[in-house]
């Protein structure tokens, strides 16, 4: 087929030579019509899902590797390895709020106070589960289930685009993804590193739905 337009295409440039016409005939382009590009890569929306995609991609590893560390340390938690991974952990936790007060500055504080109270639940789960402590475990479990409704009140508090119980789901699979990675690696089950994959990779979804929830509510690209 390709050949065929080529021999074409011959023929017609010598059908215009033979007629006397000029080969390097100038076709008038037509006007483009001009039509507003929105940069959806560059724009404060993408930027603001982007970064909170990273930042709780980050909070995902960062409470793994402080939590594998408790349990290195036999549920010591002020060692100096545990203490510096629980820094780590929180200086994130100031990073995910400062994003949202970015948009809502009035909201950074009680985000980032709802955000910290949650990551004890992690650490109670863990030390129940590795002495045996079924009644904390238990607890943490439910602690985490009520802030899950909490944080998904807060939220839409905030941002009424996002619906409490949409906000509540996600955390109910981050909690969820989370404990099992966490069960794996008290096991000393390979199949922690990609559970604990599986929870990370969760997270771009919930920064997806925040982002969209704030760009929506402030009418931001």
């Amino acid at each position: 087929m390709r050949k065929t337009f080529a021999f074409a295409g011959l023929g017609l440039a010598a059908a215009l030579v033979l007629s006397g016409c000029s080969t390097a005939v100038e076709a008038e382009e037509a006007p483009m019509e001009e039509t507003a590009v929105i940069d959806t890569v560059n724009s404060d929306g993408a930027g603001l899902r982007a970064d909170l995609t990273a930042r709780l991609a980050d909070h995902v590893y960062l409470a793994g590797a402080a939590i594998d560390q408790a349990l290195q340390d036999g549920g010591d938690l002020t060692t100096a390895n545990v203490q510096a991974a629980v820094a780590a952990l929180d200086e994130n936790s100031v990073e995910v709020a400062a994003l949202v007060g970015s948009a809502y500055p009035d909201a950074e504080q009680p985000f980032l106070d709802s955000w910290r109270s949650h990551i004890p639940f992690f650490v109670n789960y863990t030390l129940g589960k590795a002495t045996g402590d079924q009644a904390l475990a238990d607890q943490a479990v439910a602690d985490l289930g009520a802030y899950a409704v909490s944080f998904g009140q807060l939220i839409n508090s905030v941002v009424p685009e996002l619906p409490a119980e949409a906000v509540q789901a996600e955390l109910e699979m981050h909690a969820t993804t989370l404990l099992a990675a966490i069960d794996a690696n008290i096991a000393n089950d390979p199949a922690y590193f990609d559970l604990l994959k599986e929870a990370a990779s969760h997270m771009p979804m919930t920064a997806t739905a925040l982002a969209g929830g704030i760009a929506t509510n402030l009418g931001i690209q």
